[in-house]
């Protein structure tokens, strides 16, 4: 399967939306995200025996809390680069780099999907 192709300058114009197989939990101010594992037949096999883990977590510091709460399916990423900028005093394209790369990764790890119109899956 081909990962679809979004013209550079329309990617402020995605929509980041969370992935609904993600559990959130907060414990003291921090907040973790977890999503399940997928299991191949031999981790499957192997559960009988030892316990394996059935989620995986990721923390996020303050700054990924931020944005990750923005992540909503209604705001694009134009939308969370200028409210992160103006919060915090920098200049868009400083923003911009952060929140696209913070982004990147929860995209690479399946936390969140990109939709372009808020309707093709990008």
């Amino acid at each position: 399967m081909t990962e679809p192709v979004v013209d550079a300058g329309r990617v402020l114009d995605l929509i980041p939306v969370p992935n609904r197989a993600v559990r959130e939990e907060t414990r003291a101010g921090a907040t973790i995200l977890y999503t399940p594992i997928e299991w191949s037949w031999w981790l499957r096999a192997l559960s009988w025996l030892l316990p394996v883990r059935r989620e995986r977590g990721f923390a996020l510091d303050a700054l990924g809390q931020e944005v990750w709460r923005e992540c909503d399916g209604e705001r694009t990423i134009e939308m969370i680069v200028d409210a992160f900028a103006s919060r915090h005093r920098v200049r868009f394209h400083e923003a911009r780099q952060a929140v696209l790369q913070f982004l990147r990764m929860l995209s690479e790890r399946n936390l969140i999907a990109m939709l372009l119109d808020g309707s093709e899956e990008a």
